[in-house]
C-alpha cells in the first residue's frame, strides 16, 4: 500500500498492510530542533533544520528521514501572512500577530510568555481596541495548493496543519491565571475573547479550504483540555463554555473537506471523550499513555469504535531514559492494544524531546514496522 491508502484504511477502521507510522506530520508529532540535530548528527544527515513551529522549537523532518524509517504523512501547513512580520524588541522578547510577546530564557529550550495582551482585563473596549490578525492576508494560501499537490505526488496522507487553538490563543492573550479564574469568575469575558478569536480562525479557514480542502487527507486541530491527573476544569464547565465552540469548529472544517478530523489534547483526557466524539472528533492525538485513565487497552475497549488513537509510544519514561530495549517493548505493546481492527497510527506523545538518544528514535520506528504487520 502506498502512506496515503494505509492511513486511510487505519482512520477508516480497516486493518491495513501494517501500522501506518507518523513522524514529522504534524506540528506534534515531530521532534524538538536539539533532538533533531542530535539524531541527524547520530546518522550522518547534514541539512540544515527548519523550525515549524517558533514557540516550542519544532523542528520539520526531512523527506530524505521520513523515507528512510518508511513515514507515511507528509505535513502541510499555511503560510505566513505578507502583512506582519513578529517583532522583536528592545528586550529580546518578540511579538507574534497576535499581541502576545515571548520571551526564551538563556537556559530554556522554549519560549515562554512576558507580556498577555489582555492580561489587564478583558473588555468590549478592550477586544474592539486591540490589533487583530488579518485573517484573509494572501500570504496564508500563496502556493499552499501547489505544495499539496506535489506531496500528494509522493503517495502519503497530507496533514494540513490548522491547530486553531481558541481556548489555548485565549489563555495566551489573557495569561493563564487569569484565564482560569475567569472561567468562573468572569465567564462570559472568557466567552468573548474565545468567540473573537474563533471568528479569525473560521475566516482563515475558509480561505484555506477554498485552494486544498479536496487534496487533503487529515486536518490538525488543538487545544489542552487536561493536565496528568485530569481535566483542567470542570466538565460542567468544559461543556457549557468550550464545547458548542469546537461543534462549531469541527462543523464547519467538515463542510469544507472530506478529511479526518486529528484533535489533539495532552493529559488525562479520557473523561471527555464522549464529548469530543459528539464534537465530529475523528481522532484523537497524542494519547499521553502515562495521564491518569489513559490506558490503551481500555481505550481501544471503551472507545475503538469511534476514535482512531494517534501517537501512543511514551514520551515522559520510555523514550527518553529507557534503553532501545525497552522501546521496542513499549512500541509492542502499544501495536497489540490499539492496532487490531484499524484505528491506530504510531507516533510518539507529542515532539520527541532533547533528551531522547538517536538509538531510542530509531529503535521506535524500525520496531514499528517490525511489530506493525498485520
Amino acid at each position: 500500500m502506498t502512506g496515503r491508502e494505509r492511513v486511510l484504511r487505519a482512520v477508516n477502521h480497516v486493518e491495513p498492510d501494517r501500522v501506518p507510522i507518523d513522524f514529522g506530520g504534524s506540528f506534534v508529532t515531530s521532534i524538538h530542533q536539539f533532538g533533531y540535530e542530535n539524531l541527524k548528527r547520530y546518522l550522518g544527515f547534514t541539512a540544515p533544520t527548519t523550525i515549524i513551529r517558533n514557540r516550542a522549537l519544532v523542528a520539520q523532518v526531512d523527506t530524505a528521514i521520513m523515507d528512510r524509517f518508511h513515514v507515511d504523512t507528509r505535513l502541510a501547513r499555511p503560510r505566513n501572512p505578507d502583512g506582519w512580520q513578529n517583532c522583536v524588541l528592545e528586550d529580546g522578547s518578540q511579538e507574534d500577530e497576535w499581541g502576545v510577546r515571548w520571551y526564551r530564557p538563556p537556559e530554556a529550550d522554549a519560549y515562554y510568555i512576558k507580556e498577555a495582551p489582555f492580561a489587564a482585563g478583558i473588555t468590549d473596549a478592550a477586544i474592539a481596541g486591540h490589533r487583530w490578525p488579518e485573517p484573509h492576508d494572501p500570504g496564508r494560501v500563496r502556493g499552499l495548493a501547489e505544495e499539496i499537490a506535489g506531496l500528494r505526488e509522493s503517495g502519503k496522507a497530507v496533514i494540513l496543519n490548522l491547530a486553531y487553538e481558541f481556548v489555548t490563543q485565549s489563555r495566551f492573550m489573557r495569561g493563564f491565571e487569569n484565564w482560569m479564574m475567569d472561567l468562573v469568575l468572569n465567564p462570559g469575558s472568557v466567552a468573548g475573547l474565545m468567540d473573537r478569536i474563533l471568528e479569525i480562525y473560521l475566516a482563515m479557514a475558509a480561505d484555506v479550504l477554498a485552494v486544498c480542502g479536496d487534496q487533503i487527507d487529515v486536518i490538525y486541530i488543538a487545544d489542552d483540555l487536561a493536565m496528568q491527573t485530569g481535566p483542567l476544569f470542570s466538565p460542567e464547565i468544559y461543556r457549557r463554555l468550550i464545547k458548542p465552540r469546537q461543534q462549531r469548529l469541527v462543523r464547519f472544517l467538515k463542510e469544507r473537506s472530506t478529511a479526518k478530523i486529528l484533535y489533539h489534547s495532552c493529559g488525562a483526557v479520557q473523561q471527555l471523550l464522549p464529548d469530543l466524539i459528539e464534537v465530529g472528533i475523528d481522532i484523537l492525538n497524542p494519547v499521553q499513555v502515562s495521564a491518569a485513565g489513559m490506558d490503551t487497552a481500555e481505550l481501544k475497549k471503551r472507545f475503538g469504535r469511534d476514535l482512531t488513537f494517534w501517537g501512543g509510544i511514551d514520551t515522559q519514561r520510555v523514550l527518553p531514559f529507557g534503553t532501545p530495549q525497552e522501546v521496542r517493548e513499549e512500541v509492542k505493546r502499544r501495536i497489540d492494544d490499539l492496532a487490531p481492527g484499524g484505528g491506530f497510527v504510531l507516533a510518539a506523545v507529542h515532539n520527541i524531546r532533547p533528551e531522547v538518544p538517536p538509538e531510542n528514535i530509531i529503535a521506535m520506528l524500525e520496531a514499528a514496522l517490525e511489530y506493525g504487520a498485520y
